[in-house]
């Protein structure tokens, strides 16, 4: 995560007030922002700023999502006019630099979603999404995150349970190995921090009951990691190089190993 990426998250969160409670911040940030509220620095960040957000969000007159994403600097790709395409939109620094803002809602893996009551938005879909929206809570952010949230902002994040699941079965829809390993980056981040992965346990199971399928799906994107050794490789040096883990390779995937066979057992 870069200071540019952290203003534009901090502009962002201004910005989306008026929809503060309709939408929920999903992605590489919630790992971030749970790590940052139990004290812990150093955390895998990424440029992206993710919302998820239902099918249905009525402007209730209040500005739409894209014109408050517009305020916070970001500008619409042309590309998002073709016919069919999702809306992509990026904020771009003097140096040429950007950061991105992606809108998610429940779908197929890219799958093009017209969001009703938002004029012009076409989503990217995703599955998991609406687990998310479902099991989310209030998070307080502040100057810890950056100086332009003063006073504090309080935002919508998925719970860890409903984080955790979702980050495997993101990693399933991945393209790109690299990406699709940090996704399992982000999950081993929070179920082995000591207050964070007591609580991403006790809900994961919860989650069994009312998700079965994205359940399922989670479990068996974990089997086949473990006995996937480029999959493994790939978290490892994730860990590894950005100084989250030490020692050998050989070290962190054994850490790795046991808390996905753990989940597998107890989740």
């Amino acid at each position: 995560m870069t200071s540019r990426a952290a203003e534009q998250f901090a502009r962002v969160v201004v910005e989306m007030a008026p929809y503060a409670h309709d939408i929920v911040f999903v992605g590489g940030w919630v790992h971030a922002l749970y790590l940052a509220e139990a004290n812990e620095t150093g955390a895998i960040r990424t440029d992206d700023v993710d919302i998820t957000i239902p099918h249905v969000l009525l402007t209730a007159d209040r500005p739409t999502l894209l014109e408050l994403a517009e305020r916070a600097g970001f500008e619409r790709d042309p590309i998002s006019d073709l016919e069919g395409a999702t809306v992509m939109m990026a904020y771009t620094n003097a140096a040429g630099e950007t950061v991105p803002i992606d809108f998610l809602t429940e779908g197929q893996p890219r799958e093009s979603v017209r969001i009703t009551g938002q004029p012009g938005l076409t989503a990217q879909g995703y599955p998991g999404q609406r687990m998310l929206l479902e099991n989310s809570r209030e998070m307080r952010v502040g100057t810890e995150i950056h100086p332009l949230l003063d006073p504090p902002r309080t935002i919508r994040v998925p719970t860890l349970g409903a984080y955790v699941v979702q980050k495997g079965i993101a990693s399933s829809t991945r393209t790109n190995p690299l990406k699709a390993a940090k996704d399992l980056v982000y999950l081993y981040e929070i179920v082995r921090h000591p207050h964070l992965g007591t609580v991403a346990f006790a809900e994961t199971p919860v989650l069994q009951a009312r998700y079965p399928a994205e359940h399922q799906r989670w479990k068996i994107v974990l089997e086949e990691a473990l006995i996937t050794p480029a999959t493994m490789s790939n978290i490892c040096d994730e860990l590894l190089l950005s100084g989250r883990s030490l020692g050998t390779e050989a070290d962190v995937k054994r850490g790795v190993t046991a808390y996905f066979k753990r989940l597998i057992a107890e989740g």
